[in-house]
């Protein structure tokens, strides 16, 4: 049966076990000197020891220490029991005493986080009160107990310049040794914390940017000190070498953590103390006892406070490297960060994928549901993913995955395959996002870079069409070219829409009593060549350009309904167009600035606006209806639509759309189900047109199913608004 220890008792035996060994030692190894006869600590080191223990274990150290202290002080210093008490209660009674003062002023963590905001409490407290109190409870003790020869000199005052030395030995020990004493014992504690003190501050001090300093740093250290400490008899060493051991140090902080600097700095300084007669040949007075002293504790306070600055001056670089190479929102590594990879990885293969409909849900969602749908696929492909892939966040509708090994391909296409097959939400409402993905090994970097991240954006555009993963390899100059021209096709665009070179063209709508009102049609004019709408209407969709070529084509419509009193005709507004805030008001405005009345004006909308929810496109169709513009819903059937939302429709035409004419009379289910649209379109009192009549046999049939007006080539084709004036 295993014996198990509560927390606080492991933690008291190590403690102990501790202070039973490193309380001895510190004894033996505290320099000491003469001073007006009396023998006189220049660095009373088990002082360290308590400090130490009490940041490593807290409140469980203060039992173990005075076990520790008593022990040690029987064995070294045999004293009858009344004397050994009081020496044990000056010994441990200030440093318990700061250090609950500190606990009571910096809270549950004051043994934490050394050094930062609270270090001038810190050196206050445990550096220079703990000492003071010390000495002062000992000089008490000295005054009503009598000890014995052996150690009456350190309860007893003396001349100034002795109980001045005194204090500063004891300041030392707690300033400059603490520390010398911490990471060792802390390491010997958790052996984990040994290597991560060498991962964290010795490695990145011989990084292959720093080596060659330190390497030479340590060097020049290591010969002072070789000077300083050997028994040369020279009266130049002490007043310009210490001064140039300060000047090391200073030049050192900045390139070492504070652990590794604070580490060398009592290193450093312990042999300055043990070794002092040495390079104060001539002078080794309690004069210049008390000056080397002050000098130590002086640079120290001022090393900890720069060292402190440095810290802190490190910490806003790191954090604003992190955001430099972060994206806020997502949390993933952006752009930056991927040429930094690349830097590393000269040569990776490098998968565009893109989420195909991503652009217009958050159109209708919102922004934050784009991040959020980012978010999700990096949480999903994560169990996915090897060590070293990572994802990168791009602007828009991809994200850049590194994917290592052979046979990417296939793990893209199993990756994509996944990502199709998963549902994503928002807000409770799913989400269908699809997944394309194009992969290329990328080399190169700048313009280069750039230049191919564009190509895999447009071959994984193509991919999301094809449904299937695309490589970019023999096809690289089929992408540059096909990129290029997507490029000079929006410059063609914002050109013509600047320039207003747009043209309309009017095809008839037309019922059976004759009665007709015409369909606006744009065309674009590139270089003095009219495009059709199939080259441009990508572009302008892509690139957001839908409201201001809405707004071109209605203004263009207006003026020529000027010269055209009487005529009805309808016109198409993209979806984007009605998503955006304040568009129906500028049409308002154009029918007010030419005069044009709105029930010559049909406004025709896609299912995605009459039933997608968005809530700028509810608003914006009401106000146009409520203006007296009849509303007009194009391509019923194919998108939205069911039974449910056609009770429901706020709209006056309904438009069939031509998937359902073309094969009316040979297929019996399109019949049937224009046959049922109808039926409920009288219902509502809707007036319903069919697109795409092409044959007599179609007419004939629709009109008999209850189709108010047809449209078509056997109507007429469309032909240049122009004409309609002649």
């Amino acid at each position: 049966m295993t014996l198990t220890l509560p927390p606080a008792a492991k933690k008291f035996v190590l403690a102990l076990s501790l202070s039973l060994f490193a309380i001895p030692v510190a004894r033996f190894l505290s320099p000491v000197t003469q001073i007006d006869g009396n023998a006189i600590y220049l660095a009373w080191l088990p002082i360290s020891v308590m400090l130490s223990m009490l940041l490593l274990f807290g409140r469980h150290a203060i039992l173990a220490l005075i076990v520790g202290f008593a022990l040690t002080n029987a064995w070294l210093l045999p004293l009858p029991w009344l004397q050994g008490g009081v020496l044990l209660f000056c010994q441990l009674f200030a440093v318990f005493v700061s250090c609950g003062i500190l606990r009571w002023m910096l809270g549950k963590r004051w043994r934490f986080g050394l050094p930062n905001k609270n270090m001038g409490v810190r050196i206050f407290w445990g550096c220079f009160f703990a000492p003071f109190a010390l000495k002062g409870t000992m000089y008490l003790a000295g005054r009503f107990f009598d000890f014995p020869l052996s150690v009456a000199g350190f309860f007893s005052s003396s001349s100034v310049i002795y109980s001045i030395v005194d204090i500063q030995s004891l300041i030392c020990s707690a300033l400059i040794f603490t520390m010398l004493f911490y990471y060792p014992l802390r390491m010997i504690l958790n052996p984990r914390y040994a290597k991560k003190f060498w991962r964290r501050n010795i490695a990145p001090a011989f990084c292959h940017r720093k080596w060659l300093f330190t390497l030479h740093w340590l060097l020049g250290l290591a010969v002072f000190l070789l000077i300083l400490c050997a028994p040369f008899e020279s009266r130049f060493i002490a007043g310009y070498l210490v001064p140039l051991i300060f000047i090391l140090f200073f030049v050192a902080i900045n390139r070492f953590s504070y652990p590794l600097i604070s580490l060398l700095w009592g290193i450093s300084a312990f042999f300055l103390v043990v070794y002092n007669r040495n390079f104060l040949q001539g002078v080794s007075t309690e004069y210049a006892f008390s000056f080397v002293l002050s000098v130590l504790i002086s640079f120290t306070v001022c090393m900890l406070y720069i060292a402190q600055i440095y810290g802190r001056s490190d910490a806003i670089k790191q954090k604003l490297h992190t955001q430099a190479n972060q994206d806020p929102l997502t949390g993933l590594p952006n752009l930056r960060a991927f040429e930094h990879y690349l830097a590393k990885h000269p040569q990776v293969s490098v998968c565009c994928l893109r989420m195909d409909n991503l652009e217009f849900l958050s159109r209708h969602y919102g922004m934050m549901m784009r991040v959020h749908c980012k978010r999700s696929v990096t949480r999903e492909l994560q169990p996915l993913l090897c060590q070293g892939e990572k994802l990168f966040q791009l602007p828009g509708s991809e994200l850049l995955l590194v994917l290592q090994g052979a046979e990417t391909a296939a793990r893209l296409s199993s990756i994509v395959d996944f990502l199709n097959s998963h549902r994503f939400s928002w807000q409770g409402d799913s989400l269908d996002v699809e997944f394309g993905a194009a992969w290329g090994v990328i080399e190169g970097e700048g313009e280069a870079l750039h230049h191919t991240l564009g190509q895999l954006s447009w071959l994984s555009e193509q991919a999301c069409t094809a449904r299937r993963v695309l490589a970019l390899d023999n096809s690289l100059a089929t992408v540059s070219d096909n990129t290029t021209e997507r490029v000079m096709q929006l410059s063609r665009v914002k050109k013509a829409l600047a320039e207003g070179e747009i043209e309309l063209f009017a095809q008839p709508i037309v019922n059976q009593q004759g009665d007709r009102y015409h369909e606006i049609l744009a065309r674009m004019r590139f270089d003095g060549q009219l495009v059709t709408p199939d080259k441009f209407i990508p572009i302008i969709a892509q690139f957001n350009l839908s409201k201001r070529f809405d707004l071109l084509v209605v203004e263009t419509l207006f003026k020529a309904m000027q010269t055209l009193p009487g005529e009805h005709f309808s016109v198409n507004l993209m979806p984007f167009t009605l998503m955006q805030k304040e568009s129906a008001n500028k049409i308002i405005d154009l029918f007010t600035r030419y005069a044009i009345s709105p029930q010559n004006v049909t406004i025709e909308i896609t299912e995605q606006q009459a039933f997608a929810g968005s809530e700028n496109s509810v608003l914006n169709i009401q106000r146009l209806r409520e203006y007296g513009c009849q509303i007009a819903i194009d391509d019923f059937g194919t998108g939205y639509a069911n039974y449910e939302r056609l009770k429901r429709l706020e709209a006056d035409i309904v438009k069939i759309d031509g998937s359902f004419v073309r094969t009316i009379t040979t297929d019996v289910v399109d019949e049937m189900i224009v046959k049922s649209i109808c039926e409920l379109a009288q219902v509502k009192k809707l007036t319903l047109v069919a697109e795409y009549v092409e044959t007599e046999e179609q007419r004939e049939l629709l009109y008999r199913l209850g189709v108010d007006y047809l449209q078509g080539y056997l109507i007429g084709k469309p032909h240049p608004l122009s004409e309609l004036r002649k």
